[in-house]
């Protein structure tokens, strides 16, 4: 979505540095951060059988997350549309996970950070686990969405009303 913001008339603009950033990077930030204050403070991790059981989660979660994240690269490429949120989309997607979510990608990455802080028994790091998701609520998504609309117009409007954001 390179450039055309709703509101705008058209004219180009470029995405903010929040959306350039990519929110793999504020996933891994926080992610860092959080392995960091369990390291570095010797905060409690859980114990025996429940550590476990979160491990099993947390690798059904990141293993989960990842398949779906590449299943929708995979339609990016085959549709061949970008899969930066600063690019120009050159067509919506609707089928696969797009059909359910209109965010895969970002569902995907969000589940691997949590599965992934589970197998790691980091807690303070799913613990930080908002600050991505605020990041994407409040820049990223808006942000798409907006250049969304204004590239595809009523195609868009159509999509968003049909697809939830998440699930």
């Amino acid at each position: 979505m390179d450039s055309e913001a709703a509101g705008t008339g058209g004219l180009p603009v470029a995405a903010p540095w929040l959306v350039r950033s990519t929110s793999p990077l504020h996933c891994v930030l926080a992610f860092l951060a959080g392995a960091a204050l369990q390291q570095g403070l010797d905060l409690p991790a859980p114990q025996d059988g429940l550590r476990e059981a979160l491990h099993l989660a947390g690798t059904v979660l990141a293993n989960g997350g990842l398949l779906l994240v590449l299943w929708s690269f995979a339609l990016f490429a085959r549709r061949r549309t970008t899969i930066l949120p600063g690019g120009a989309p050159s067509r919506l997607l609707r089928n696969g996970p797009f059909g359910r979510t209109r965010n895969p990608v970002y569902l995907g990455m969000l589940a691997s950070y949590a599965g992934l802080a589970l197998m790691f028994d980091l807690p303070w790091a799913l613990a930080l686990l908002p600050v991505p998701v605020w990041i994407l609520h409040a820049a990223i998504l808006p942000w798409e969405e907006a250049a969304l609309h204004a590239r595809f117009g009523t195609d868009y409007l159509a999509y968003r009303d049909a697809v939830p954001r998440w699930l």
